[in-house]
């Protein structure tokens, strides 16, 4: 029986009719190495068939060339997929121990001193309350990193849900922000940190950016190696942005790690002795809440004619706004609402004597009005 190269298209045709005409010898000619591996398919899969194989070629000849190639390019082909098959990140053994949570010990001395023989049914109560695992809430987007399963590790409940304020919920009170090198430069140039930082301190009272580095940023230059010592133009911009941020956010925390593990020992330090994060809370907070204020102040002032003759949106001087909210600890909404209403526009304008107590009040607290009227009257040169 002889056979031609089969097409690529017909190598199922070639089955059928090995299948059908049963050959005990195959003679090619035009060698194919796939008509070749078709060939080897059928005689693997019938054993007790007695199959030779011959082909017509020249030696030296362009077929004998063309035949060769194939060949290396298929011991190619098969040597690269093993080495990728051993760099694979999968791990073909998945590690489902859990450690236990780290927690206060109740201690077992009386105010003496001395060791309680009893034991009182109330700590009995509270011991079986405190079995369950703490938990941490973690938005949905941070599960690409690998912050999420080494806390699980640790001992902790995850309680993955989407939230718009903060990265990780910690405890009522407590926010953090997750930020990898990469991920941090890119949020200084678009401006996205200061708004996300700007919205945590609004709800949470400790907030905390958390920037994390990695091995491979070792050997690595992320995005020009703006904290990795890198001195061009562009890194400097970065950092001095950096620095903005710390001086405009002085109630932020700032805290940088190596590792996710060293990541998820900072946070066993947080959470050793506050309480369990509310997660109703936790996503009810949406970020466009100081942005609704903020239209509110827009309303009021465009009710007020306080529009520009151009029709451009009226903007509150960020000088004023940021002394207001840093120095007399008043609200963005309201610093927005008395620049809106009162004849404010410079600091000068704040401090002067034509603006009353009376008139502050109208629009902010009585007890910040009383407080900017004081620091504006205060003799700082008397003894």
């Amino acid at each position: 029986m002889i056979i031609c190269t089969a097409r690529e298209r017909e190598r199922y045709v070639l089955l059928k009719l090995l299948e059908q005409k049963k050959p005990s010898a195959i003679v090619l000619y035009t060698m194919s190495l796939q008509t070749l591996r078709q060939i080897e398919i059928y005689r693997s899969t019938h054993p007790d068939r007695q199959l030779h194989v011959y082909w017509l070629q020249y030696t030296e000849s362009t077929e004998e060339s063309r035949y060769l190639e194939s060949i290396n390019r298929e011991t190619l082909s098969f040597e690269m997929l093993i080495r990728e098959q051993g760099t694979l990140m999968i791990s073909r053994e998945f590690n489902v121990d859990r450690e236990e949570a780290p927690r206060l010990k109740t201690s077992t001395r009386d105010g003496r001193g001395l060791v309680r023989r009893e034991v009182d049914p109330r700590d009995q109560i509270e011991s079986d309350a405190d079995s369950e695992r703490p938990k941490i809430i973690v938005d949905m987007r941070e599960f690409n990193s690998e912050l999420p399963t080494v806390l699980y590790t640790k001992g902790y409940d995850v309680v993955a849900t989407t939230i718009e304020i903060g990265d990780y919920i910690l405890s009522p009170n407590i926010a953090i922000e997750r930020k990898a090198l990469d991920d941090l430069t890119q949020s200084l140039q678009s401006g996205r940190v200061f708004k996300q930082i700007e919205q945590m301190l609004e709800h949470y009272d400790c907030t905390v950016l958390l920037i994390e580095s990695n091995r491979k940023f070792e050997t690595k230059i992320v995005n020009g190696g703006p904290f990795q010592g890198e001195l061009s133009r562009h890194c400097r911009e970065i950092r001095s942005l950096f620095c903005s941020l710390i001086r405009t956010n002085p109630k932020m925390r700032c805290v940088w790690t190596t590792s996710p593990t060293n990541s998820a020992e900072f946070f066993s330090e947080l959470k050793l002795s506050a309480p369990e994060p509310d997660v109703d809370r936790a996503i009810s907070l949406k970020a466009d809440q100081m942005e609704a204020s903020s239209q509110e102040t827009d309303d009021i002032e465009t009710t007020a004619g306080t529009k520009s003759k151009k029709g451009k949106k009226w903007k509150p001087n960020p000088t004023v706004v940021r002394t207001l909210t840093q120095s007399f600890g008043m609200k963005v909404s309201e610093a927005h609402n008395l620049l809106a209403n009162a004849p404010i526009k410079t600091l000068a304008d704040l401090f002067s004597s034509g603006i009353t107590s009376s008139l502050l009040s109208e629009y902010i607290p009585t007890a910040s009005a009383d407080f900017i009227k004081e620091v504006s009257t205060f003799n700082f040169g008397r003894k």
